[in-house]
C-alpha cells in the first residue's frame, strides 16, 4: 500500500483522544501482517523488528482533537466540550459524528445562527464550544436518549479526503494519521532489509490531551527516540511567517526547540549530518506547542521530533505535500542504518 492509500485508511478511521480503541485495533491489524503487536495497559502499540544494534524507535500519536458529550439538554440538543486543542470557530456549521456506546455512529450538525434572527453585536462573536449545541433530530432529551446518545460520547467533524495539483493531500486528521502512516509506511518498505539496529515502532495514545501516551511508554531502555508529526506552516497570507517560518515542499522539519524547551541536541546534529549527506533538503524551526518527544525527553531518553510541515493546522483542511512526507520516510531509512 502507498501512502496516500495508508493516510486515507488511518484518518477515516474514529480516534478521539481518549477513545482510541477503533484506531489502535485498525493499526494491530495491519502489524499482524508482520508479526505480533503488543499494546501496554494505557493503549499504546509496539512492534519491534530487525537487528540487535542499538534500539531505535519511531513514535507517531493515533488519536485526534474533537469533542465529547457533556449533557443532553431538555430541547433534545447535546452540549459539548472540546478535546485537545480545538479552535471554537471551526465548529459553526459543521457536521459532526459521534461514536455511541453501543459502538454505533452517529450524525449531529452545529447549527450557525442567521444573519435574519442575530443581533448586530452578535454577528461578530465567537463563541465557546461550550456555548453550542449539537442538533441531533430530537426533540426532547428522552428523543435524543432513544437515538443512542449519551453523555461521554465522543465526536468528531465529518471528513473529506482531496488532493490539490496532484500532490497536495487535504482532510482533518493529517495530525498525526500522516505519522501513523508514515510508520506504517516504513514498515512495509523495511521489514525485509536486513537491518542492523533493533527497530520498534509505537503508536501512542492522549497526545492531544498532554503527551500522555509518550510520558507512560512501558520501557525506557530505548537508545534513540525520533517522533514523526506534524508541525504548523505559517506560509500562508495574512500570516506573521517569523511565527513558524516552515514551508510545505521544503522538506521534513526538525523541531528541536518548542514550548516544553529544548530535546536532545546530540540527535539534532545526527539529523543535519545525515540529511547532509544524503541530499535530503531539511528545515529547522522553533515553534509553540510540542510532541511526544518532549514526553519521551523528560523519562530521560534522547528523543527528537521530526515534523512534516503543514497548513491550518487542527482544522477542517489540514494540508500537506507529499513530496515531504517522501524526504521523511527516506531519512527514517537513512537513520535506522546507522
Amino acid at each position: 500500500m502507498v501512502f496516500e492509500n495508508w493516510l486515507k485508511d488511518m484518518v477515516f478511521e474514529f480516534g478521539v483522544s481518549g477513545y482510541e480503541e477503533p484506531i489502535k485495533e485498525k493499526i494491530m491489524d495491519h502489524l499482524k501482517r508482520y508479526g505480533t503487536p503488543h499494546n501496554d495497559k494505557i493503549g499504546n502499540v509496539y512492534f519491534t523488528f530487525g537487528g540487535n544494534g542499538k534500539h531505535i524507535a519511531f513514535i507517531a500519536h493515533m488519536d485526534e482533537i474533537g469533542v465529547i458529550v457533556t449533557h443532553l439538554d431538555k430541547s433534545g440538543m447535546l452540549r459539548i466540550k472540546r478535546v485537545g486543542g480545538v479552535d471554537s470557530r471551526m465548529l459553526y456549521g459543521q457536521y459532526l459524528e459521534f461514536l455511541c456506546r453501543d459502538g454505533k455512529k452517529r450524525l449531529g450538525v452545529i447549527g450557525l445562527k442567521p444573519p435574519h434572527v442575530s443581533k448586530e453585536d452578535e454577528l461578530n462573536k465567537c463563541f465557546s464550544g461550550e456555548e453550542l449545541y449539537v442538533d441531533v433530530g430530537a426533540r426532547s432529551k428522552e428523543e435524543a436518549e432513544g437515538l443512542g446518545f449519551n453523555v461521554l460520547d465522543p465526536g468528531r467533524w465529518v471528513k473529506n479526503f482531496i488532493k490539490l495539483n496532484d500532490r497536495y493531500i487535504v482532510t482533518r486528521g493529517i495530525d498525526d494519521r500522516a505519522g501513523v502512516a508514515m510508520l506504517l509506511e516504513f514498515l512495509e518498505r523495511n521489514f525485509n532489509k536486513n537491518l542492523k539496529n533493533k527497530i520498534t515502532l509505537i503508536f501512542t495514545v492522549q497526545e492531544e490531551t498532554g503527551l500522555r501516551g509518550a510520558r507512560g511508554i512501558e520501557d525506557s531502555e530505548y537508545d534513540e527516540i525520533y517522533v514523526i508529526d506534524s508541525v504548523t506552516s505559517a506560509d500562508m497570507p495574512n500570516v506573521d511567517y517569523a511565527l513558524s517560518p516552515v514551508s510545505l515542499g521544503k522538506g521534513p522539519v526538525f523541531r528541536f526547540y518548542d514550548a516544553r524547551g529544548a530535546n536532545s541536541f546530540s540527535l539534532l546534529k545526527k539529523l543535519r549530518e545525515v540529511a547532509e549527506k544524503n541530499g535530503i533538503k531539511y528545515q529547522e524551526v522553533v515553534t509553540g506547542g510540542s510532541t511526544d518527544a518532549a514526553g519521551t525527553f523528560e523519562r530521560g531518553i534522547p528523543s527528537i521530533a521530526i515534523s512534516f510541515p503543514i497548513k491550518y493546522t487542527h482544522s477542517t483542511v489540514e494540508m500537506l505535500d507529499l513530496n515531504d512526507i517522501e524526504n521523511e520516510i527516506k531519512l527514517m531509512e537513512k537513520i535506522s542504518e546507522i
